[in-house]
């Protein structure tokens, strides 16, 4: 056996058949074939949720996932368990010191290559093996020694010379879109992680060494076309997304998540004759499908690296678990630097490895080192890139922006991957839309989401961002507009028109013609200040209307909490695209949590779930996380006391009124700020009376939110008002348990209901009921109602009516058994309709068990309770709807009930009034234009795992929504439109 160029290599192959291990070692030190080995037994800890593990891959990914600071002892048994495999062989372990000593006098490294069969031996983490000189030390990270994987096959000749710089890398990043619920994969921040990866490698493009192409909406056909254009070709290939041991995840045309098995991929890299290395990012890439039988002809199931070294790459880098993101840059800044710099593979990667390892977030105790695994096809990891060869560096692009008055979080606190998406699109120009219209309630990202689209701006887009606050603070708004425009293209370097004795609608509309050629992206926030009666206000919105008039590379994106009818009236639909922001849902923060603080998920979600309350930014999770992980127990009693030590949890006081009420805490004065044209959308606001509630508001809010959560409406309930910066599903509002001592007088009903209604409560419930009916409630309740209100009562009559349920007014509310019939305390009466609806009567064991103290009583009580959470879901849902739209709804979704008496009363079915009012959402966004997937799916606020299967749905239907391909581009448009030329 010759030797290798660079290593002096060991063979090893563990070969299983039956009961028994094969195994086999030679260098140039000698041979040694066919050593009979009992198969080992594995003593692992269970996972955490104690469930048995039976096999170390099993293990490693359990470790790694969960962030298990435990590791490094169990991996120390398992490199033991592996070593006694191998190295107990003495012929084996004294040929591994002969070619480790024969490699130092030579001045080369050892290169252990390991080949492993069937898939449930390829399977067992040989990079945990332990080296026989420092058993407390793992092989994979000795200093002379390089731990790979030896691939089963290749199919093609091998290219090893050298190339000179810069070497071309293809990033590939797919995160799609979710399928529906059942879809478990976790979407990632698609564009953080592309900033991330870009800043770590930055400096290798600056000096000329590495020049990266980004595929970020990876179909098959655009990564064809890449590969194809591609000058010299590529001689990298990094995939960072969503894989299994079947495949890898890349898109179709319209958005959605395909699964391309691994052997059509290892094709598609045959399009690049000159790859030298692919690393595959994804999850588990270095493990074989699952369910190998023992008479599966050879070479039986192969990972996805495994396959791609057999047929397109001398060298794969796979992983064998799930690697969190953090842990990913690392790998990505520490391999490639030592890369560009000429060191072989195996050294850069081993490089990597003591990185990770060293790291504070990312290093020892925990094992994500060694998730990479290193496949090679009869080739040595050697260097890709010649040291000696000159690098010419390209000029750096400069990007050109202003950004004024806005105070900018961390990039790794934003995760909206289909807004964002669209909102780069539409301001780079690459969508007809003229207009990006953002809208949302206060306080739900809609200043941070359009910083990060400026942020992933192509360079050579300029860019401005301003507070039509700040502009119409200024004597002449619209002049201050074109003073700062005209600075932005004297930075670009075009000549531009000067004031001179221009007035300032007529500068502006010069400085139109200059912006024709120039792509240029102009940010409004606080739009909701166009309409209004500012000063200026008009003319600054005639000025940003005839730039969306003009047929230019400008591009307008403004900021609103309502939708700004005079700004988009003027538009084609195709001219105006609308993002609609929710607050943060809870599965995009789990999603966000699990790629991200790994040491999380080692509590039950359900645990973590019931934080979300009060836990309300990105930031704080990062913080409760390195709480955690200082206790180290992570016990969920112990949750609480964490979180209070975050200083979170207490709701805001709340200021007097005016009007000296002690019933409710809430200004009515509309603040100056929102004192607007348009309505300012806020938070839903809810106020509650009865003995059952009393001194749970805390209690209370989480379990509202735990409800939303459970029906998929993203927001979180509050006691007291929002905090500054804070968003919200809905507000409690201070002091709702104005009934706690007693059967309250007429007096105090209509002075609690009265003081809500200042308040601005949008759902009053009402736990209380009399035999007499009252004038003095009844024109109260109908008041109410006339506003915009929902009052919601209990319907606890028995033989004779119950006021003010019994109120037309009112929405009543009776109960049921839980066999579906209904209460002897709330027989139905067809002759009034009474009760509206009727709901189960106890909520032991629900979601809602928190709202009242005594859960395991019932009654109508309860059930009035969950009406209430049912309407603030559905109201939420569609803020469009009014409160009797949002009473009818739940009314005509429910399931019809058969009475004793022969008569159809209705049982609340949250579900469908839910799917009802989403549909109708989605219908809604439509319009008279067709949408693209992605674009349809930014005008909804309804998360996609949940969009996404209702409008197959209403394909399937027909009635309402149809599917249509034109120019090879797949739309959504309503039913009801004039059919145009397309290709079904």
């Amino acid at each position: 056996m010759g030797p290798t160029p660079g290593f002096e290599a060991l063979e090893i192959s563990v070969l299983r058949a039956g009961d028994h291990v094969w195994l086999s070692a030679q260098s140039r030190m000698g041979s040694v074939f066919a050593v009979r080995r009992p198969v080992p037994e594995w003593k692992l800890s269970n996972d955490v949720t104690g469930r048995t593990i039976d096999t170390p891959s099993e293990w490693l990914t359990d470790t790694v996932r969960h962030a298990r600071t435990d590791a490094a002892t169990h991996a120390l048994d398992v490199g033991k368990v592996l070593t006694d495999l191998v190295f107990g062989v003495p012929d084996i372990v004294t040929l591994l010191q002969q070619s480790r000593g024969l490699a130092r006098t030579e001045g080369t490294q050892l290169l252990v290559r390991v080949l492993a069969a069937p898939q449930e031996v390829c399977a067992w983490p040989w990079e945990l093996l332990l080296d026989p000189q420092r058993p407390d030390q793992f092989l994979a990270m000795a200093r002379d020694v390089h731990v790979v994987r030896s691939g089963r096959s290749r199919t093609y000749p091998l290219r090893q010379t050298p190339i000179e710089p810069p070497l071309n890398l293809l990033l590939v990043m797919s995160s799609p879109l979710r399928e529906g619920p059942s879809d478990s994969e976790a979407p990632f921040d698609l564009y953080a992680e592309k900033r991330s990866l870009l800043s770590e490698l930055q400096p290798l493009i600056d000096r000329g060494l590495l020049r990266v192409v980004v595929e970020d909406r990876p179909s098959v056909e655009r990564l064809r076309s890449r590969m194809g254009m591609q000058r010299r070709g590529f001689h990298l290939f990094h995939y960072l997304g969503h894989a299994n041991p079947d495949g890898l995840k890349l898109e179709r045309r319209n958005g959605r998540g395909m699964l391309l098995p691994s052997q059509e991929f290892a094709l598609l890299l045959q399009q690049l004759p000159d790859l030298r290395l692919a690393v595959f990012a994804g999850c588990e890439t270095a493990r074989a499908p699952d369910g190998a039988a023992d008479d599966d002809p050879w070479p039986g199931p192969l990972s996805s690296a495994d396959i791609c070294v057999r047929d397109a790459c001398p060298m794969v880098i796979g992983m064998q678990a799930v690697l969190p993101f953090r842990t990913e840059r690392l790998l990505t800044r520490f391999f490639y630097q030592a890369l560009t710099a000429g060191q072989p593979v195996a050294e850069a990667l081993r490089l990597a490895r003591l990185a990770i390892n060293g790291d504070e977030n990312s290093g020892d105790p925990l094992l994500d080192w060694a998730v990479p695994c290193l496949f090679v096809g009869g080739s040595e990891p050697g260097a890709i890139i010649d040291p000696e060869a000159r690098a010419r560096p390209e000029p750096p692009s400069r990007r050109v922006g202003l950004r004024l008055g806005i105070r900018q979080g961390e990039l790794r606190f934003i995760s909206r991957l289909a807004e964002l998406r669209e909102g780069v699109d539409v301001l780079s120009g690459q969508t007809p839309a003229r207009l990006l219209h953002v809208v949302g309630m206060p306080s739900t990202g809609k200043t941070s989401l359009l910083d990060r689209v400026l942020d992933e701006l192509d360079p050579q887009i300029a860019h401005l961002y301003i507070s039509a606050k700040r502009l119409l603070a200024e004597p002449d708004p619209v002049r201050e507009l074109a003073r700062l425009v005209d600075e932005l293209m004297r930075d670009v370097g075009v000549r531009t028109v000067r004031p001179g004795r221009f007035s300032a609608g007529d500068w502006w509309e010069r400085l139109l013609g200059d912006l024709t050629e120039v792509p240029v992206a102009i940010v409004i926030d606080d739009g909701d200040l166009l309409v209004g009666d500012a000063p200026g206000a008009p003319g600054l919105l005639d000025a940003l209307v005839l730039l969306t008039q003009r047929r230019s590379k400008a591009r307008l994106a403004v900021a609103a909490t309502a939708d700004l009818v005079e700004l988009t009236r003027p538009l084609r639909p195709s001219e105006v695209r609308t993002i609609r922001l929710d607050a943060l849902s809870w599965p995009e923060v789990w999603q966000w949590i699990r790629r991200n603080l790994p040491t999380l998920t080692r509590y039950p979600e359900k645990d973590l779930s019931r934080l979300y309350a009060d836990v309300r930014h990105l930031e704080l999770w990062e913080q409760l996380a390195d709480l955690a992980a200082q206790n180290g127990t992570f016990d969920p009693r112990d949750l609480p006391v964490l979180v209070r030590q975050l200083g979170v949890g207490a709701a805001k006081p709340a200021p007097q009124v005016s009007n000296g009420s002690d019933f409710f805490g809430a200004e009515t004065a509309v603040p100056e700020a929102e004192a607007a044209a348009s309505p300012v959308r806020r938070a839903l606001r809810l106020a509650v009376a009865g003995p059952f509630t009393v001194g749970r508001r805390e209690e209370i809010a989480v379990a509202v939110t735990q409800c939303a959560i459970k029906h998929g409406v993203p927001g979180r309930v509050v006691a007291g008002e929002t905090g500054e910066g804070e968003s919200a599903l809905a507000e409690l509002l201070p002091r709702e348990l104005a009934f706690g001592d007693g059967v309250p007088s007429e007096h105090d009903v209509c002075r609690w209901m009265e003081d809500a209604a200042l308040a601005d409560a949008d759902i009053l419930v009402l736990d209380y009921g009399n035999a007499v009916p009252s004038d003095a409630q009844n024109a109260v309740i109908a008041r109410l109602v006339s506003d915009g209100r929902l009052v919601i009562a209990s319907g606890d009559h028995s033989d004779e009516p119950t006021y003010p349920a019994w109120t037309a007014d009112a929405f009543a509310v009776g109960a049921i058994e839980d066999d579906g019939t209904l209460t002897h305390e709330t027989p139905y009466y067809p002759d009034v309709g009474k009760p509206d609806v009727y709901a189960p009567r106890t909520i032991t064991e629900t979601a809602c068990e928190q709202l009242v103290d005594r859960p395991e009583m019932d009654g109508t009580t309860f059930a009035a309770l969950y009406v209430a959470v049912a309407a603030m879901l559905v109201w939420a849902t569609d803020r469009d709807l009014a409160a009797q739209e949002v009473r009818a709804l739940l009314v005509e979704t429910a399931t019809p009930i058969s009475t004793a008496r022969g008569d159809t009363a209705r049982q609340l079915d949250v579900e469908a009034a839910l799917d009802y009012a989403r549909r109708q959402v989605i219908v809604g966004a439509l319009g008279s234009d067709a949408l693209e997937l992605g674009q349809l799916l930014a005008e909804t606020p309804i998360r996609p795992e949940l969009a996404v299967p209702l409008l197959d749905d209403l394909v399937a239907d027909g009635d309402r929504i149809r599917r249509v391909v034109r120019d090879g581009v797949e739309q959504y448009e309503r039913a009801d439109t004039v059919v145009g030329p397309r290709n079904e």
